[in-house]
C-alpha cells in the first residue's frame, strides 16, 4: 500500500487539474450560470 500512496502523490499534480477541471464542468452544468471564471 505505501508504494502506491507514494505512486498517487508522484502523479497528483498532474492528474489533480484534470480532476478539478471535469468537477467544476459538472457543477457549471448543474447550475448553469451565465457568470463563469473563464
Amino acid at each position: 500500500m505505501g508504494r502506491l500512496i507514494r505512486r498517487l502523490i508522484k502523479w497528483a499534480p498532474i492528474i489533480y487539474p484534470i480532476v478539478r477541471k471535469f468537477l467544476n464542468k459538472r457543477k457549471q452544468q448543474k447550475r448553469t450560470n451565465p457568470t463563469s471564471p473563464r
